[in-house]
């Protein structure tokens, strides 16, 4: 049974705003009634799109830490259902099994987002040697023109 609009308050972003930012404390998540949200690691990778009937900001909720990445509202915006840390907590309480469930798949998600901040470093890293090493084969290459004229 999905949550209610009588149940939980509504929340509205246009497009392209940020919902929480990395490092931030987590009081609530939220679910999709509408639009999309992109979820990016602290670095800029886009890791996910979450749409309409999805859940997202519950990991920091369950393993009680700090944002590990940004949310912001997808290219039409976004409505949600915003859900309570008590109640995630109270829903915990009332089923041990589905507790572990969870917290070991927030586990590794969290796993799987710091192996793709990682993996983005190396790329950027890669990119920039990449642009360097263009730049200084220009320049050679405008020496040589340089040069060829003079002959």
């Amino acid at each position: 049974m999905s949550p209610s609009e009588e149940e939980f308050p509504t929340r509205t972003w246009a497009a392209g705003q940020v919902i929480y930012d990395f490092e931030t404390p987590s009081f609530h998540c939220y679910f999709i009634i509408e639009g999309s949200v992109n979820i990016f690691s602290p670095r800029g990778l886009k890791l996910n799109t979450i749409g309409k009937s999805e859940i997202f900001g519950e990991a920091s909720l369950l393993l009680d830490k700090k944002r590990s990445v940004m949310a912001k509202s997808g290219d039409a915006g976004v409505k949600v259902l915003e859900i309570s840390k008590d109640y995630l907590l109270e829903l915990q309480k009332s089923s041990p099994v589905l507790s572990a469930i969870l917290r070991n798949a927030q586990l590794r998600l969290q796993d799987s987002n710091a192996q793709s901040v990682k993996y983005a470093a190396h790329v950027e890293n890669l990119l920039k040697i990449a642009t360097d090493q263009n730049d200084k084969n220009q320049l050679i290459l405008e020496r040589l023109e340089s040069i060829k004229k003079q002959l």
